[in-house]
């Protein structure tokens, strides 16, 4: 059984990690709610943009485009968005077996990473991504996220891909997260338009009077590579949501856990102490007895000094 100065020197420690795993949890909490303003902020602007490329293939005819056109090729490009840091649960796990279980199905051409763990994952593993980006879920810059469009949507007007897919950790709700697979290109319009929320103003609003200058095709040029950075910028703010929300849940677990043990610790430190104490008195007890017990035997065999 261990001592009393052992089990207090476990306590100790015990409260010592405690604090470092409240803390944690109190900052992916502020850091989730931050990356929450910005899915909101984005998803006005993506919807928006979507609609307004819904409404010219509707209402302007016939219009073949290269990026709305499959391509008979097999070769695939993706886009990994994984988390810059352990410590949140299987929120890593679950995204880096799917990217595994998809691309095992598919011809990849190009790998590119998002979160450093992803980077390294790949990099164990052999596979050397093409191009790896550490730190842009925790400050996401459209100028960034806008040069690793510019480069794969150049592969794929020059046919060196056929496909681009991203996967990510869509943010539900704080209980919730998804780990899904996206195809970009060929754009299907119906898979971005799965979730999205439709109001009454959208129904009663007849564009079919609006004119695209200088032209529909023109248009489509310029905001269908618009749309793809607007969904990459906004999977990647959803994505740092999730890992934020894993960890904060991760680390309220282990707050948990580690009050679970001081109170076991320290109802054994009170058995060992109790213990401690009570074999002392027993010592002392028995001391005295013992004491006790020999002068009476001293006085029994020299009584004479008592009379004297």
């Amino acid at each position: 059984m261990a001592n009393v100065s052992d089990i207090r020197f476990h306590i100790k420690s015990v409260k010592q990690t405690r604090q470092i795993t409240n803390a944690m949890h109190m900052v992916s909490a502020s850091r989730m709610r931050k990356a929450l303003d910005g899915i909101a902020k984005n998803r006005a602007y993506f919807y928006h943009a979507l609609d307004i490329i819904v409404d010219i293939l509707k209402h302007t005819g016939d219009i073949t485009h290269n990026y709305l056109q499959h391509r008979a090729g097999d070769k695939v490009a993706y886009i990994i968005v994984s988390g810059e840091k352990g410590l949140s649960g299987n929120y890593n796990h679950a995204i880096l077996s799917l990217a595994d279980s998809v691309m095992a199905k598919k011809n990849v051409v190009e790998v590119y990473t998002i979160g450093s763990v992803g980077t390294s994952y790949y990099l164990r593993r052999g596979i050397t991504p093409d191009r790896h980006f550490e730190r842009l879920a925790e400050k996401p810059m459209l100028d960034q996220v806008r040069r690793l469009m510019t480069i794969l949507i150049e592969q794929y007007d020059r046919g060196e891909i056929d496909e681009l897919r991203i996967v990510y950790t869509r943010f539900i709700n704080t209980l919730s997260r998804e780990p899904v697979e996206q195809k970009l290109l060929p754009v299907e319009l119906n898979d971005f338009k799965r979730g999205r929320p439709e109001s009454a103003d959208d129904l009663k609003y007849d564009r079919s009077f609006i004119l695209y200058d200088p032209s529909p095709k023109e248009v489509l040029n310029a905001l269908i590579p618009q749309l793809l950075i607007g969904y990459v910028y906004g999977a990647i703010v959803h994505a740092y949501a999730s890992e934020n929300c894993a960890r904060m849940t991760a680390m309220e677990n282990a707050t948990r856990s580690a009050d679970k043990m001081i109170d076991k610790l320290t109802q054994q430190y009170h058995a060992v102490r109790q213990l401690t104490i009570t074999n002392e008195l027993a010592d002392i007890i028995g001391a005295a007895n013992a004491a006790n017990a020999s002068r009476s035997a001293d006085a029994a065999y020299y009584p004479e000094e008592e009379d004297e």
